[in-house]
C-alpha cells in the first residue's frame, strides 16, 4: 500500500514464476524464523500495534489469512494464463 514508486516499478509487470518465488522464498523465511521462536513470543502482546494491543498469533494469523488469499489468487490467474500447465506436461 505504501510501497512508494520505485518499490511498485520493480514488483508490477514481471511473469509469474517471480511472484511465485517471492512468495516461496517469503513463506521458506516466515518458517525459520518461527523456528527461532517459543510460545512466549507468540502470546507477547505489542501494545503498539495500530489498532490496540496485539499479541504477535494474532499478527500472524492475520498475515496467513492474507497470504491463503493470495495464493488463491495467483492459482485462479495461473489457471486462466495460454499455454501449458504445470503438471500438465
Amino acid at each position: 500500500m505504501e510501497l512508494g514508486e520505485p518499490a511498485r516499478k520493480a514488483i508490477k509487470g514481471n511473469n509469474l514464476d517471480y511472484y511465485l518465488n517471492i512468495l516461496h522464498e517469503t513463506r521458506e523465511h516466515s518458517l525459520a524464523e518461527f523456528k527461532k521462536r517459543d510460545d512466549s513470543w507468540l502470546l507477547a502482546a505489542d501494545k503498539d500495534w495500530s489498532w490496540g494491543p496485539t499479541n504477535n498469533y494474532c499478527k500472524w494469523f492475520h498475515v496467513c489469512e492474507h497470504e491463503s488469499n493470495h495464493n488463491g489468487q495467483i492459482k485462479f490467474l495461473a489457471k486462466r494464463l495460454p499455454g501449458p500447465k504445470a503438471g500438465n506436461e
